[in-house]
């Protein structure tokens, strides 16, 4: 069976060739050692459909946010690696999210939104909820500080909603963040950064427990496709310096982030 691969977090339509390039470097790789697999590129990204991705036999490899492994993935796939962004993540592979206000409404800080509106991804979001959760109780905030978030289902339509004046604050993957200044200015435009998430591993890349290959072999691959010299272009327009490795106890730390956010800004 030929399975599929994707990295669906940041294919924009503006990196998808360069995406498209690293991808089936990938599919080679993967093949050669046994696992036949060939590029994909999910049409939806609203968390549940690629959760069900994620999930299914059929995918080999792909990338997801940190929270949803922990509480759901860790029995689907291993972690092997998370993409290092350049002048964003630290030497492990760690970054900290944006967290930006509308200009017009002259906030300076976290300390300076309360009453106001967040927008959220959703809640499965480390990025998206839980690190602007953490942030917000980092500066003595409790449930009733800020108004009911929204949710968008998206680090782009976040800001959308951010530009249409629909919310006033959010955060925002730093990754993200940094592809849409260089490629949509319209979406970063007149908007402040006000402060940054807690620091934490990166998006992570992952395979299928169900494999040919062994874990360490598949890994080194991923490293080694990921730093590959005829591969520099494509990362330099994604804005990455290549893959670190990773695995599931660099994300132990975050049972504990979401209780604290969920304290701030309850799920429901």
């Amino acid at each position: 069976m030929t399975r599929s691969i994707s990295l669906p977090m940041y294919d924009f339509p503006e990196v998808h060739s360069s995406t498209k390039a690293i991808l089936d470097a990938l599919s080679e790789a993967f093949t050669k050692l046994g696992d036949a697999s060939q590029s994909a590129f999910p049409e939806s990204s609203i968390h549940a459909d690629l959760m069900r991705m994620w999930k299914d036999d059929s995918t080999l490899f792909s990338q997801s946010c940190g929270l949803p492994f922990v509480e759901e993935l860790h029995d689907y796939v291993d972690i092997v690696a998370t993409l290092k962004w350049s002048g964003i993540s630290d030497e492990r592979g760690w970054y900290q999210t944006v967290i930006v206000a509308r200009e017009e409404l002259r906030v300076a800080s976290l300390g300076d939104v309360g009453g106001l509106q967040p927008v959220i991804t959703n809640t499965q979001s480390l990025s998206g909820w839980c690190s602007l959760g953490i942030a917000l109780s980092d500066v003595g905030a409790d449930a009733s500080y800020v108004l009911p978030y929204v949710e968008s289902e998206g680090h782009a339509k976040s800001l959308q909603f951010l530009q249409d004046k629909r919310a006033d604050f959010a955060s925002i993957d730093p990754g993200t963040f940094q592809l849409l200044q260089r490629h949509r200015p319209s979406l970063t435009r007149g908007l402040r950064v006000i402060g940054n998430g807690p620091l934490v591993p990166a998006t992570p890349l992952h395979v299928s427990k169900v494999r040919t290959a062994e874990f360490g072999t598949l890994q080194n691959a991923v490293l080694e496709v990921f730093s590959r010299p005829e591969l520099a272009g494509a990362r330099d327009v994604i804005g990455i310096d290549g893959a670190v490795a990773m695995s599931a106890s660099d994300y132990s730390l975050i049972p504990a982030l979401v209780a604290r956010a969920n304290a701030v800004l309850p799920r429901r």
